[in-house]
Protein backbone atom coordinates (compact mmCIF):
# COMPACT_ATOMS: atom_id res chain seq x y z
CA UNK A 1 0.00 0.00 0.00
CA UNK A 2 2.99 2.55 0.96
CA UNK A 3 4.48 2.35 -2.29
CA UNK A 4 1.69 2.43 -4.47
CA UNK A 5 0.68 5.28 -2.19
CA UNK A 6 3.70 7.06 -2.67
CA UNK A 7 4.10 6.95 -6.07
CA UNK A 8 0.89 8.54 -6.55
CA UNK A 9 1.89 11.01 -4.49
CA UNK A 10 4.83 11.77 -6.24
CA UNK A 11 3.60 11.60 -9.63
CA UNK A 12 0.49 14.06 -8.30
CA UNK A 13 3.41 16.79 -6.77
CA UNK A 14 5.44 16.71 -9.88
CA UNK A 15 2.32 17.45 -11.72
CA UNK A 16 2.28 21.00 -10.10
CA UNK A 17 5.80 21.34 -9.29
CA UNK A 18 6.01 25.03 -11.03
CA UNK A 19 6.32 27.60 -8.14
CA UNK A 20 6.66 30.33 -10.94
CA UNK A 21 2.67 29.67 -11.61
CA UNK A 22 1.63 27.97 -8.28
CA UNK A 23 4.09 29.47 -6.13
CA UNK A 24 3.55 28.54 -1.86
CA UNK A 25 1.13 26.17 -3.27
CA UNK A 26 3.30 24.43 -5.97
CA UNK A 27 3.58 20.96 -5.38
CA UNK A 28 0.53 20.80 -3.11
CA UNK A 29 -1.64 17.50 -3.29
CA UNK A 30 -3.59 15.52 -0.60
CA UNK A 31 -4.55 12.10 0.70
CA UNK A 32 -8.40 11.40 1.69
CA UNK A 33 -8.36 8.18 3.96
CA UNK A 34 -11.62 6.62 4.20
CA UNK A 35 -12.37 4.97 7.14
CA UNK A 36 -14.01 1.38 7.26
CA UNK A 37 -17.36 2.16 9.41
CA UNK A 38 -16.37 0.80 12.75
CA UNK A 39 -12.86 1.98 13.03
CA UNK A 40 -13.78 4.05 15.98
CA UNK A 41 -16.07 2.35 18.28
CA UNK A 42 -15.79 3.86 21.41
CA UNK A 43 -16.53 7.25 19.97
CA UNK A 44 -19.60 8.57 21.30
CA UNK A 45 -22.51 9.37 18.64
CA UNK A 46 -23.40 12.80 20.00
CA UNK A 47 -24.30 15.27 16.77
CA UNK A 48 -25.89 18.56 16.48
CA UNK A 49 -29.06 17.33 14.39
CA UNK A 50 -29.23 15.31 11.18
CA UNK A 51 -27.50 15.95 8.18
CA UNK A 52 -24.88 17.65 9.94
CA UNK A 53 -20.60 17.01 8.77
CA UNK A 54 -17.92 16.75 11.41
CA UNK A 55 -15.12 18.99 10.04
CA UNK A 56 -13.59 17.78 13.25
CA UNK A 57 -14.53 14.76 15.12
CA UNK A 58 -15.76 16.66 18.73
CA UNK A 59 -14.99 19.80 17.71
CA UNK A 60 -17.17 21.57 14.93
CA UNK A 61 -19.58 20.56 12.74
CA UNK A 62 -21.44 21.90 9.17
CA UNK A 63 -24.96 21.90 8.11
CA UNK A 64 -25.86 23.78 5.07
CA UNK A 65 -29.55 24.13 3.98
CA UNK A 66 -31.47 26.28 1.52
CA UNK A 67 -32.34 28.57 4.79
CA UNK A 68 -29.37 28.64 6.51
CA UNK A 69 -25.56 27.46 7.23
CA UNK A 70 -25.21 26.59 10.29
CA UNK A 71 -21.89 25.84 12.18
CA UNK A 72 -21.48 24.13 16.01
CA UNK A 73 -18.33 24.33 17.66
CA UNK A 74 -17.85 22.41 20.90
CA UNK A 75 -15.31 24.43 23.20
CA UNK A 76 -15.05 27.96 22.05
CA UNK A 77 -14.02 31.06 23.91
CA UNK A 78 -14.01 34.61 23.52
CA UNK A 79 -10.01 35.89 24.31
CA UNK A 80 -11.65 38.12 27.20
CA UNK A 81 -14.46 37.44 29.65
CA UNK A 82 -17.24 39.48 28.91
CA UNK A 83 -19.77 41.14 31.54
CA UNK A 84 -22.35 38.87 32.21
CA UNK A 85 -21.04 35.60 30.72
CA UNK A 86 -19.78 32.84 32.62
CA UNK A 87 -16.50 31.72 31.44
CA UNK A 88 -15.09 28.85 30.48
CA UNK A 89 -15.28 26.72 26.98
CA UNK A 90 -18.88 27.13 25.48
CA UNK A 91 -20.42 25.33 22.05
CA UNK A 92 -21.23 27.66 20.00
CA UNK A 93 -23.85 27.58 17.20
CA UNK A 94 -24.03 30.09 14.13
CA UNK A 95 -26.67 30.70 12.04
CA UNK A 96 -25.58 32.25 8.92
CA UNK A 97 -27.12 33.42 4.97
CA UNK A 98 -27.23 29.90 2.94
CA UNK A 99 -24.81 30.98 0.90
CA UNK A 100 -22.43 31.58 3.26
CA UNK A 101 -18.85 30.24 3.11
CA UNK A 102 -17.36 27.42 4.61
CA UNK A 103 -14.48 28.76 6.22
CA UNK A 104 -11.49 26.96 6.39
CA UNK A 105 -10.85 27.25 10.45
CA UNK A 106 -13.49 25.11 10.74
CA UNK A 107 -11.05 21.97 9.89
CA UNK A 108 -8.07 23.34 11.25
CA UNK A 109 -8.83 26.11 14.13
CA UNK A 110 -12.61 26.09 15.22
CA UNK A 111 -12.40 27.71 18.30
CA UNK A 112 -11.99 30.73 15.64
CA UNK A 113 -15.23 30.51 15.00
CA UNK A 114 -15.84 33.68 17.58
CA UNK A 115 -14.94 35.96 14.90
CA UNK A 116 -18.03 35.15 13.43
CA UNK A 117 -19.65 37.10 16.11
CA UNK A 118 -19.79 40.41 14.59
CA UNK A 119 -20.58 39.39 11.06
CA UNK A 120 -23.55 41.11 9.39
CA UNK A 121 -26.58 38.32 9.15
CA UNK A 122 -25.21 35.72 11.46
CA UNK A 123 -26.82 34.91 14.76
CA UNK A 124 -25.02 33.31 17.75
CA UNK A 125 -26.04 31.56 20.26
CA UNK A 126 -23.85 30.08 23.24
CA UNK A 127 -24.02 27.30 25.82
CA UNK A 128 -21.15 26.59 28.63
CA UNK A 129 -19.31 23.12 27.29
CA UNK A 130 -19.76 21.75 30.72
CA UNK A 131 -22.31 19.44 30.90
CA UNK A 132 -23.65 20.18 27.28
CA UNK A 133 -23.98 16.60 26.00
CA UNK A 134 -20.98 17.98 23.45
CA UNK A 135 -18.95 17.49 26.40
CA UNK A 136 -18.48 13.74 26.39
CA UNK A 137 -17.33 13.89 22.57
CA UNK A 138 -15.20 16.42 23.16
CA UNK A 139 -13.06 14.90 26.03
CA UNK A 140 -12.96 12.02 24.00
CA UNK A 141 -11.87 13.04 20.30
CA UNK A 142 -9.36 15.35 22.52
CA UNK A 143 -7.73 12.47 23.94
CA UNK A 144 -7.50 10.87 21.07
CA UNK A 145 -5.69 13.54 19.43
CA UNK A 146 -3.58 13.73 21.56
CA UNK A 147 -2.35 10.16 21.28
CA UNK A 148 -2.84 9.68 18.08
CA UNK A 149 -2.13 13.13 16.47
CA UNK A 150 -5.54 13.95 13.99
CA UNK A 151 -9.25 14.19 14.37
CA UNK A 152 -11.51 12.80 11.74
CA UNK A 153 -13.86 14.52 9.74
CA UNK A 154 -17.44 12.30 9.16
CA UNK A 155 -19.83 13.30 6.21
CA UNK A 156 -23.49 13.55 6.88
CA UNK A 157 -24.21 10.47 5.48
CA UNK A 158 -21.65 8.74 8.86
CA UNK A 159 -18.46 8.02 6.78
CA UNK A 160 -15.34 8.47 8.63
CA UNK A 161 -12.44 10.24 6.71
CA UNK A 162 -9.13 12.04 7.20
CA UNK A 163 -7.79 14.59 4.12
CA UNK A 164 -4.06 15.24 4.89
CA UNK A 165 -2.28 17.83 2.32
CA UNK A 166 1.39 18.42 1.82
CA UNK A 167 3.15 22.09 0.85
CA UNK A 168 6.39 20.78 -0.30
CA UNK A 169 7.31 24.84 -1.21
CA UNK A 170 6.10 26.16 1.90
CA UNK A 171 8.83 26.19 4.93
CA UNK A 172 6.06 25.64 7.51
CA UNK A 173 4.04 23.11 5.59
CA UNK A 174 5.09 19.35 5.65
CA UNK A 175 6.51 17.66 2.20
CA UNK A 176 5.24 14.68 0.28
CA UNK A 177 7.35 12.08 2.14
CA UNK A 178 6.17 12.63 5.55
CA UNK A 179 3.01 13.01 3.80
CA UNK A 180 3.21 9.01 2.96
CA UNK A 181 4.59 8.23 6.03
CA UNK A 182 1.47 9.72 8.13
CA UNK A 183 -0.98 8.26 5.53
CA UNK A 184 0.77 5.00 6.12
CA UNK A 185 0.55 5.24 9.68
CA UNK A 186 -3.02 5.79 10.51
CA UNK A 187 -4.07 3.10 7.77
CA UNK A 188 -2.03 0.88 9.23
CA UNK A 189 -3.70 1.59 12.75
CA UNK A 190 -7.36 1.91 11.58
CA UNK A 191 -7.96 0.31 8.19
CA UNK A 192 -9.14 2.35 5.29
CA UNK A 193 -8.41 3.44 1.97
CA UNK A 194 -5.46 6.28 0.96
CA UNK A 195 -6.13 7.81 -2.12
CA UNK A 196 -4.82 11.16 -3.58
CA UNK A 197 -6.48 14.37 -4.19
CA UNK A 198 -6.08 17.23 -5.80
CA UNK A 199 -5.13 20.50 -2.81
CA UNK A 200 -7.86 22.55 -2.54
CA UNK A 201 -7.00 24.30 0.44
CA UNK A 202 -8.73 22.02 2.43
CA UNK A 203 -7.39 20.45 5.29
CA UNK A 204 -4.75 20.49 7.94
CA UNK A 205 -1.55 20.28 7.25
CA UNK A 206 0.23 20.11 10.75
CA UNK A 207 -1.74 16.56 11.27
CA UNK A 208 0.92 15.29 9.15
CA UNK A 209 3.49 16.48 11.62
CA UNK A 210 1.31 15.62 14.60
CA UNK A 211 0.98 12.19 13.71
CA UNK A 212 4.32 11.18 13.10
CA UNK A 213 5.22 12.89 16.45
CA UNK A 214 2.33 10.60 18.13
CA UNK A 215 3.58 7.84 16.15
CA UNK A 216 7.31 8.49 17.67
CA UNK A 217 5.84 8.83 21.15
CA UNK A 218 4.00 5.60 20.99
CA UNK A 219 7.32 3.65 19.84
CA UNK A 220 9.27 5.16 22.50
CA UNK A 221 6.90 5.09 25.58
CA UNK A 222 4.63 1.61 24.97
CA UNK A 223 6.23 -1.64 26.18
Amino acid sequence: MKRTLEKSVMSAVLATWNPARHHENAGAVAVRITFPADAFPQAPAWSPGDRFEACRAGQAWIRRTPEATTMVVAGAQLPLRVAGVPGGPEVWTVNGPPGAERPAFLWEQPARVTELRREPGTRVDREPLAGHPAAAAAAFWEAFAEQWGFRPERKADGRWSLLLPCLPARPDGPNERELVDAAAVVVREFGGKAAVRPYDEAGDPLAVWRILESAAVRLYTEP
